[in-house]
């Protein structure tokens, strides 16, 4: 019986086409509230970058917890903090020299802000992927608070420029103009973790949506697994189901095949 299930935002939940959640997969959810599923939002994004749409789809269905900076800092719908895990002090110092050198253009995440380091053409086509533009801001503000997450605006294979300097940082990518850079040991799976201790739930219980390749290792902790229609080859593989995509009704049709919702 599933009791639990975790949504990855873009892509999933929003499309990268209209940069909205479909209404169905707004009814989706509503079904399986209905059904007394719990809903969690699984994100690479941080609490203060969620999206339109998700925020008013929140106010009128409030998520039952948030797994922010890809699990790093997460909590439930009154805003209880049940994890809470920055980057280490040591290689937020390493990555952002590293973008002041201009070897690399990171987004800084933390809970109060999110900047990047320039706007440069591979920064300008991330952002227009998911309908966002963010400021650039002065790098040293990324130690003034935490730093649960950097944006890295490398390719695949370039990921050595940050992580040959890092010691306790790993990075997991759902883009190519881009990857997330998080504590090592770090991620979905430990969000998912720590979701399942507080709410007393088991794997087989649960049930992921994603079409990220971050959304790979969360596939792995949950009984059930969805990969979404624009998904690659690795995510497809992953998942124990593939739904059409989110602007096909993928939510929807997942939801119906695995019989989440009523008649």
């Amino acid at each position: 019986m599933i009791r639990a299930a975790f949504f990855d935002i873009d892509g999933t939940l929003v499309s990268f086409d209209t940069h909205e959640v479909p209404a169905s997969a707004a009814r989706a959810l509503e079904g399986l509230r209905e059904r007394g599923v719990l809903l969690f939002l699984a994100t690479g994004r941080s609490m203060a970058d969620l999206p339109r749409p998700i925020r008013e789809l929140d106010a009128r269905l409030p998520f039952d917890g948030v797994l922010a900076f890809n699990g790093q800092y997460c909590y439930d719908a009154s805003g209880e903090v049940f994890r809470d895990e920055p980057i280490d002090p040591d290689d937020v110092r390493r990555i952002t020299d590293l973008a002041a050198a201009g070897t690399i253009d990171v987004a800084v995440m933390q809970l109060s802000r999110m900047f990047v380091s320039r706007h440069t053409p591979r920064v300008v086509a991330a952002e227009a992927a998911v309908d966002n533009v963010t400021p650039v801001g002065d790098l040293a503000l990324a130690l003034e608070e935490p730093t649960y997450q950097f944006c890295v605006y490398v390719g695949p294979g370039e990921e050595r420029l940050f992580m040959d300097a890092c010691e306790h940082v790993e990075p997991t990518r759902w883009s190519p103009n881009s990857c997330d850079v998080i504590p090592a040991g770090g991620g979905k799976p430990a969000g998912v973790a720590a979701a399942l201790e507080r709410w007393g739930l088991l794997p087989e219980e649960c049930v992921a949506f994603g079409d990220g390749g971050n959304d790979v290792p969360m596939f792995r902790c949950v009984g059930t697994s969805v990969a979404m229609g624009g998904a690659d080859d690795e995510v497809r593989a992953a998942a124990t189901m593939v739904a059409p995509g989110v602007d096909d009704d993928g939510v929807l049709e997942a939801c119906r095949r695995l019989g989440l919702l009523g008649a």
